[in-house]
């Protein structure tokens, strides 16, 4: 009992020492808007009221040249919450639980993985849509993804925002609940701030709206402001001044407590809205790789660490926010993981020089538009020379059926796009919706032949004098056009070798403790590894009982492991992160951290492999 008690007391002051550290350190607040245009929010000369919104924005730095991850969901969801191109974390489309084994991959390392263990506590709540359990298909939870709780969806709320019935808590459902969705979900949020174990701790709150992703709904009254009840446009806009509402009082309560100007709050869209009339003009909507269904606003608010009352116009996106966090927190970014995106702390504090190492990059497999690639004022479109057996003509004769039942134009221009994001809703409706969904969703069986890959033209467009794409000057401009497809190509390869096969999602998921219970292991655990960890274990230990290379010194860590990674393939860095993100959770008091993770780093770069390691992975 007395030995109990010591460890005990050894781990508490731990971890006391851990929170101390990090106290100085804000706690950040990321709200991501659901299918949300350029040009709704006010601050950006939409029609919507949001003051709140607003207020931050004139308080804090407004982004006008700001992007998401992709023109879709879940892509854009994975590319945010690891600073990754999302086909590198296992996204290659908008996620169906049910019908795919694809999910973010457990071995990526994410915003609230690098926050926990710098000692923040860490929550979720809203929308998810990057791969949840659903029946015998067992996927990773937000709890295996870093965060000490949760309060979400695996997709969006039904039957609309209106008394949602899906919601789940740590992994079991909620039921039904009154109330709109994201007044929901700051409610949970301030609760969980109000009665979390250690109020010391800086936190991390990841708040991931529903709004105004269709079925939309909102308070009569609020509707009203903008327009007729049954309008669609007024009710699309006031899901968006309810969300601000919402926003509002989880401000409030900051303000209250005395912790919003030490609090990085960020807020952005996950992709651009599914109204031509909320794009500002831009070319495409949401899933277009234009920069209509790519731009969305760009919110940066920290009282204590950031000068307000600025506009900035370097572009940048949800990409960067991982590397941006850690450069404003002061938190080291994860080591063997390559980073898509760039710290854009320089230009929030005004401090240091903004580099970005390599251009910003959008890929969408399934889409004719392949890759988009953005490097100053160009932006490079490169189109898909590789077919996928779609359904087309089924697909399109189920659109045409239910915009017939929905009186919409059948040859309307975005056909898919109306049928999709409408109120209206019968028996035989959803049936079609639910068949159109199977047409169009992503197939992994398409995963090898997009792997194989490749490009058919490429299409430049100079963004500076015709910010809405409309005209191609490829050939007016050749040498640009040949420097950015030399680029895109080298950075598609190395995307594509990096993003994983059919063979990777092959074995099923096991659920961890903490997934099947619901609750978080203790700090600490020191049980024995599960019998599917021993093999790593002997290999974890195997490495670590190596000698470091004899030009490695403590003092120059960062410099040498630089320099050993830019001459490693994409293959070894995966895999190294593989091994350093096991090594951490099997062994997480290791003595000497940097020399651990250079010992893993020189095992894979000697060219070691599963088969040397008696079948032991990563």
């Amino acid at each position: 009992m007395i030995q109990l008690r010591s460890i005990i007391t050894v781990l508490f002051l731990t971890h006391l020492a851990a929170w101390s550290a990090a106290a100085a350190r804000p706690n950040v607040v990321i709200l991501l808007a659901d299918d949300l245009g350029t040009k709704d929010l006010g601050c950006y000369g939409g029609p919507v009221k949001t003051p709140v919104l607003d207020s931050l924005a004139a308080r804090g730095v407004k982004f006008t040249d700001f992007h998401a991850g992709a023109a879709i969901c879940s892509p854009s969801r994975a590319t945010l919450l690891t600073g990754r191109q999302h086909l590198r974390t296992g996204i290659y489309g908008v996620l169906q639980d049910h019908m795919h084994i694809m999910h973010l991959l457990e071995r990526e390392v994410t915003i609230a993985e690098v926050l926990q263990k710098a000692g923040y506590g860490t929550a979720h709540f809203g929308k998810w849509h990057i791969g949840m359990t659903s029946g015998k298909r067992k996927k990773p939870s937000p709890t295996e993804h870093g965060f000490d709780y949760w309060f979400g969806l695996s997709n969006g709320a039904h039957p609309n925002h209106k008394d949602p019935t899906n919601f789940m808590r740590n992994g079991k459902r909620v039921g039904p609940m009154k109330g709109y969705s994201c007044q929901i979900v700051v409610s949970d949020a301030i609760n969980w701030l109000e009665t979390r174990d250690h109020s010391e701790q800086p936190f991390f709150l990841n708040i991931w709206f529903n709004e105004p992703h269709a079925k939309i709904a909102a308070p009569d009254d609020i509707v009203s402001i903008y327009g007729d009840l049954k309008d669609e446009a007024a009710i699309y806009s006031a899901t968006i001044d309810n969300t601000d509402r919402a926003i509002g009082r989880l401000v409030a309560k900051l303000k209250e407590t005395g912790q919003l100007d030490n609090t990085l709050i960020i807020y952005s869209s996950d992709h651009g809205s599914y109204r031509p009339d909320r794009n500002g003009g831009l070319n495409g909507n949401k899933g277009s790789n234009f920069q209509g269904g790519l731009r969305s606003p760009g919110i940066f608010f920290w009282p204590k660490g950031i000068r307000g009352g600025r506009i900035e116009r370097t572009p940048s996106g949800s990409v960067d926010l991982l590397p941006t966090i850690c450069g404003l927190a002061g938190i080291d970014k994860p080591e063997g993981v390559h980073l898509d995106g760039a710290d854009l702390s320089p230009l929030l504090t005004e401090q240091g020089t903004f580099t970005r190492a390599q251009p910003l990059l959008w890929l969408a497999p399934s889409s004719g538009h392949l890759a988009t690639l953005r490097d100053g004022r160009y932006t490079l479109m490169g189109y898909r020379g590789y077919d996928l057996p779609f359904e087309r003509e089924r697909l399109n004769a189920v659109l045409q059926r239910m915009a017939k039942l929905a009186g919409i134009d059948p040859s309307s221009r975005n056909l898919l796009t109306r049928v999709s994001n409408t109120t209206f809703t019968n028996p035989e409706y959803r049936r079609l919706a639910g068949e159109r969904v199977r047409l169009q969703t992503f197939q992994e069986s398409w995963i090898p032949i997009i792997k194989e890959g490749g490009f058919r033209r490429f299409a430049l467009y100079d963004l500076e004098s015709d910010p809405r794409q409309k005209k191609d000057v490829s050939r007016q401009r050749p040498k640009v056009t040949a420097r950015l497809q030399e680029k895109l190509l080298e950075l598609y390869q190395d995307v594509m070798s990096d993003a994983p096969g059919l063979a990777d999602y092959r074995s099923p998921y096991v659920p961890s403790p903490a997934q099947r219970t619901g609750t978080k292991p203790a700090q600490g655990n020191t049980s024995k590894p599960a019998p599917k960890d021993v093999d790593l274990d002997k290999l974890l230990k195997r490495i670590e009982a190596t000698d470091l290379p004899k030009g490695y010194q403590g003092s120059t860590h960062q410099a040498y492991v630089d320099q050993r990674m830019t001459g490693l393939t994409p293959q070894q860095r995966q895999r190294i992160g593989r091994l350093w993100k096991e090594k951490r959770r099997l062994h997480p008091k290791m003595k000497n951290v940097g020399g651990s993770f250079v010992k893993i780093m020189e095992f894979v770069a000697a060219g070691k492999n599963a088969k040397e390691s008696n079948g032991a992975k990563p």
